[in-house]
């Protein structure tokens, strides 16, 4: 419960800091990219307003004098109708001023004018212009709704002789410059006649019932010029019409805006275009200047001339610019910092654990090796005692005999403890060299041969394999399994020593190692069987069989037998 209470913990704080710092850096990348994107929007928009302007040029290049001067305003603002300079720009409003500031043309509603196209003859020669209709100026707004439905309605055609759509005509109408005054309006219903492969209405047909939807006379006291047909060109644009766009107008058609901007410039010339303001969230809106033949003069009097200038304003949504890229980056850091804080919060997790291993080890150690001495100890202070009281005089070579080989026994201990140390420390560098197994485990053999012979244990060896390794160390591993294996093989048992093409194997016969502690065994005074007294051993052998192995990068291990227990270590062939 408690480990379970404080792995909770843990995996909470450091996915918690995490996330802290994944949303610090997420809002730092997100203001740069912010502020990256408006930088690149306004530099685009300078472009495309060059490319505006050369429309512009174009047009008034057609329709002005050696002094640049205008020569029709009618003609010109027809063209700008029928030429629209913010072609390229979606979203884009735009208006066209002389040198004093005076409107020359302006982009319009949609929903407010309606685009008619008419024949009309100049020099003898028949021409397509065009116009506006001021839907508000001669209709009612049920009229317009109900216009308005007419001409953007798109019913599915199927089949032959299904209604397709209407066409909406001026039967007659007159021209005020660029506006239209209507005398007669008439909607046809059009029926499907040919399709294409795509199911498209290709060719349609109707019948016009002139004057249907609207018919009202005109005093034409002005003498306007009058035309016998025209049609209306649906070109709605929702977009074009909302109440962001009616703002833009009226900042492009505000000539003061010119002039300030203007003024501005011959202050500071910016490096790009900067909003002019953020509309919402993410939304900038962007106004700019652009002068004719993208010319200006600076006057005597410190003033900025150009013949024309093209006013060009739009809103820009820089989230709807960066959200893709922000939506990727934002997931893929996500999914890297949720890894990087799973992974630190196990291995967190996993070093807290390891380190309560090693304090409850460090513990157990200190608890057995307090045991361990202690009985030496208790022994030499006994016998101690009975040479200072001159008790069994007689016995005084047994008694410092005694004295002499627990403190042995004790020595040898405090040295495996130094030497297990020595093994363990970074500063311990091993020697490689060739190491033939078979030699040096029949030198253990024959050093150990007579305690073997006292206990009636026969032993076998058997294979042959060198290694690349540290010989006095690996000496001292076999040394070590050697003498583990000859205290626990009973009288009459049997050891023997296999070596393979990459293993090394050594049985004794006799009783199991408990399951659940032969894992514990190549921990320091952790032995085989649960009677420390019962074993002659220090309890630190197989530690430093450990460390040795593990310094050489070995594999190591033991298992019962069904009549025994076997140790092993196994090495790798690949540089052999």
């Amino acid at each position: 419960m408690k480990k379970n209470k404080l792995k909770h913990i843990t995996y909470l704080r450091i996915f918690g800091t995490f996330f802290f710092i994944y949303m610090v850096l997420m809002v730092g990348f997100t203001a740069l990219l912010v502020s990256m994107e408006k930088e690149a929007a306004g530099k685009e928009l300078e472009n495309q307003a060059n490319q505006i302007n050369d429309r512009v040029e174009e047009i008034l290049n057609d329709n002005i004098d050696s002094n640049k001067q205008i020569i029709d305003l009618s003609k010109v603002k027809k063209e700008f109708i029928k030429r629209s300079p913010v072609y390229l720009l979606d979203g884009a409003e735009a208006a066209i001023f002389t040198s004093d500031y005076k409107l020359v043309y302006s982009t319009y509603n949609t929903r407010d004018y309606l685009k008619c196209i008419y024949t009309s003859y100049e020099d003898e020669k028949q021409i397509d212009s065009v116009g506006l209709l001021n839907l508000k100026e001669w209709f009612s707004e049920e009229e317009i709704k109900e216009l308005l439905d007419y001409l953007y309605a798109e019913p599915k055609a199927e089949k032959a002789g299904d209604l397709s759509g209407y066409s909406i005509s001026i039967d007659d109408f007159w021209v005020d410059d660029e506006m239209i005054i209507p005398h007669s309006i008439s909607v046809s219903s059009m029926y499907a006649r040919e399709f294409d492969e795509d199911g498209n209405v290709t060719t349609r047909t109707g019948t016009v019932i002139k004057g249907n939807f609207y018919k009202k006379d005109f005093n034409n006291s002005n003498n306007f010029p009058h035309y016998e047909h025209g049609s209306i060109i649906p070109e709605y644009n929702e977009d074009s019409n909302s109440n962001n766009q009616d703002e833009l107008r009226k900042i492009v058609t505000d000539e003061s805006n010119s002039i300030n901007y203007l003024q501005n410039i011959l202050k500071n010339l910016p490096d790009f275009i900067n909003p002019i303001e953020r509309v919402n969230m993410l939304t900038y809106r962007y106004y700019l200047i652009v002068p004719y033949q993208n010319t200006i003069r600076l006057l005597d009097d410190q003033s900025l001339y150009s013949e024309f200038y093209t006013a060009v304003a739009i809103d820009i949504d820089i989230w709807e610019r960066i959200s893709s890229i922000l939506a990727y980056v934002t997931m893929s850091c996500l999914l890297i910092f949720a890894a990087a804080a799973l992974v630190l919060s196990k291995q967190t997790y996993k070093t807290y654990l390891e380190r309560e291993e090693i304090e409850k080890q460090r513990k157990e150690m200190t608890d057995a090796l307090a045991h361990d001495l202690k009985t030496p100890l208790s022994i030499i202070s006994g016998y101690a005692q009975n040479l200072q009281e001159d008790v069994h005089t007689d016995k005084r070579e047994h008694y410092a005999g005694n004295i002499q080989k627990n403190v042995e026994r004790m020595d040898k201990i405090i040295h495996q403890m130094l030497d297990m140390s020595k093994l363990e420390s970074d500063s311990f560098k091993i020697e490689f060299d060739e190491v033939p197994l078979s030699e040096i485990s029949g030198k253990i053999i024959d050093r150990y041969k007579g305690i073997c012979d006292e206990k009636s244990i026969a032993v076998s060896l058997t294979g042959e394999a060198v290694i690349k390794a540290d010989k006095p160390l690996m000496e001292r591993v076999v040394d070590n399994f050697f003498i583990n294996a000859v205290e626990n093989t009973p009288e009459g048992g049997k050891i023997s020593i296999e070596i393979f093409k990459d293993t090394f194997e050594i049985y004794n016969s006799g009783s199991h190692i408990p399951e659940d502690i032969i894992k514990d065994i190549w921990l320091p005074f952790k032995k085989g069987d649960k009677e420390r007294s019962s074993t002659k051993g220090t309890g630190i052998g197989l530690s430093i069989v450990r460390s040795i192995l593990e310094l050489h990068k070995f594999s190591y291990g033991v298992k019962n037998r069904e009549d025994g227990t076997v140790f092993w270590f196994k090495w790798s062939t690949v540089s052999l």
